[in-house]
């Protein structure tokens, strides 16, 4: 994936975000119901309604209710949460009206942000039946992007309730192309949850990515089952490589579709569980040349995860799973190696489309350590939200400990290289190393920061320290890469060579940094 394509993308992606303003005014109306909504046609079948007419005193903290014609905005614990109702235009103009300021935070955010060249990656993993506690299926998915300052600020929960189509709830962002059309997280009234996962396959681009999350907000609207989703998929268009898991907790199921613009493969579960990270594994889709050792790590973790406590999933396990920080690769816990709980993880959720329930982890980067508030799509679409007795799971117990001071200088520094601030960025980032010197991720980023300060010498020792840290890393082709530039630039012809040989041996599959390393080499 090259970098013209990877700036080109993201740039469309995040700079569109924020363009609009709000076309319908705004009503403060903290105990008036939503005006003129449109009835239900799809009624939510797995749940049971257990709030009464009478309901009881609130037993979440809510924000101020604002309506914008049918539609209204509600936050819960600290969580936005938008109701969008009707026709499309009239949900856009919803859209606009209540998140007039987050839109325009998003957009300024966005702009200042530095594009990076290693995009991050996602996780899903389902069980239910023999192996979870109770036969419950339990969805837990993480979206894992280099948005810090951005995505993990303006994150936003909507409920969407479009005419004569199934009601949904999809968990995204503000901005444009990351709000509720553009679907990658998501559970429907009729039970039904996805999860969606870039890949890599030839031929196909990023770019194509909105052409897919509109495909999947389709499932949202028109499918009740597993197989309705797939004719959809098959159907199409389709763009780009993608994997999605999608569950069904009526049966309940769960499948991994594996697709590309012109293929599409379907991997069952086994035993009651499926996962997926970002490559492909079906006979009819596998690309080799896709060998990012950390899609690999975080998929070898979850089968190991999935054997080791099989037959006892439950809400307190998938978050545990989500939160997982062992590096199979480097043999031990990290909280900054090639890991589910990631240190770039924006987006953090556990659905049971059983009982449409479901819980959103409430930060900043690293999400999935937060809080996961909890919430039911059917109080949600039946206005009674102010009862809704789901239990929230608290935030990991490294929260706040002695061990979290190399997550918040990560964070610190990363934020700061984003935002192109590169002499915090350092001076964070080399806080983050000396408290955590095993980390590649953090070596990597100090020694980019370092060299765009000019200070070449000091760069080439955090990148050479980062190698011996961890050697297995997932950055360890990029730091070769980042070497070979310094040593070009300084006229160092044998160490260059010698970083560049490193990229193509350790042939991640890269052709941006390994079509460069062959340029150079002659090859």
């Amino acid at each position: 994936m090259g970098r013209k394509l990877l700036l080109t993308i993201v740039a469309l992606v995040l700079l569109l975000a924020g363009c609009g303003r709000p076309a319908t005014p705004l009503t403060s109306a903290p105990t008036a119901p939503p005006t003129a909504a449109p009835a239900k046609t799809f009624s939510p079948e797995p749940a049971q309604t257990t709030a009464s007419a009478a309901a009881p005193e609130s037993t979440r903290s809510l924000g101020e209710r604002i309506t914008s014609g049918a539609g209204y905005r509600q936050d819960e614990e600290g969580i936005v949460v938008v109701h969008l109702r009707g026709g499309e235009d009239e949900m856009e103009a919803q859209y606009r009206a209540l998140l007039a300021d987050e839109i325009e935070g998003f957009h300024q955010a966005a702009a200042d942000h530095r594009v990076m060249r290693r995009y991050g990656g996602c996780t899903n993993f389902a069980a239910f039946g023999p192996a979870s506690a109770d036969g419950r299926l339990w969805h837990a998915r993480n979206f894992d992007w280099s948005g810090q300052g951005v995505l993990d600020r303006y994150r936003v929960v909507y409920i969407v309730e479009p005419t004569d189509k199934i009601p949904f709830v999809t968990i995204g962002f503000s901005g444009e192309y990351w709000n509720y059309r553009m679907v990658h997280t998501a559970m429907n009234a009729q039970g039904l949850s996805l999860g969606y996962m870039l890949s890599v396959a030839p031929g196909e681009s990023m770019m194509d990515v909105p052409i897919l999350w509109s495909l999947f907000r389709r499932v949202m609207e028109e499918a009740s089952t597993i197989e309705e989703a797939l004719d959809i998929l098959e159907a199409g268009p389709r763009g780009g490589a993608a994997n999605l898991l999608l569950a069904d907790g009526k049966v309940p199921d769960a499948v991994v579709v594996e697709m590309t613009s012109d293929g599409l493969a379907v991997r069952q579960a086994e035993d009651g569980v499926v996962y997926a990270t970002n490559h492909f594994v079906s006979p009819e889709l596998f690309y080799p040349e896709n060998r990012d050792p950390d899609t690999y790590a975080r998929f070898e973790r979850l089968g190991e995860l999935g054997r080791l406590h099989y037959g006892a999933f439950d809400l307190e396990r998938a978050v545990a799973l989500l939160r997982d920080r062992y590096d199979v690769h480097a043999g031990r816990e990290t909280l900054g190696g090639d890991i589910i709980g990631s240190p770039i993880n924006m987006l953090s959720v556990v659905f049971s489309p059983g009982d449409l329930t479901f819980w959103v982890a409430n930060g900043h980067a690293p999400a999935a350590y937060r809080e996961f508030v909890g919430f039911s799509l059917r109080d949600e679409l039946d206005g009674i939200q102010a009862q809704s007795a789901v239990p929230s799971v608290p935030a990991d117990p490294i929260v706040g400990s002695a061990a979290w001071a190399e997550v918040e200088a990560f964070q610190a520094g990363y934020l700061a290289y984003l935002q192109g601030d590169d002499a915090t960025a350092a001076e964070r980032l080399t806080e983050a190393v000396s408290l955590n010197p095993h980390s590649a991720r953090y070596g990597y980023y100090l020694g980019r920061a370092l060299t765009n300060l000019g200070r070449e010498a000091e760069a080439i020792a955090a990148f050479e320290a980062a190698l011996a840290g961890d050697p297995q890393s997932s950055y360890c082709a990029y730091i070769y890469y980042r070497l070979g530039r310094i040593y070009e630039a300084t006229g160092d012809d044998e160490k260059m060579r010698a970083a560049f040989e490193q990229v193509l041996a350790l042939d991640v599959g890269d052709e941006e940094i390994e079509g460069y390393a062959r340029q150079v080499l002659g090859r």
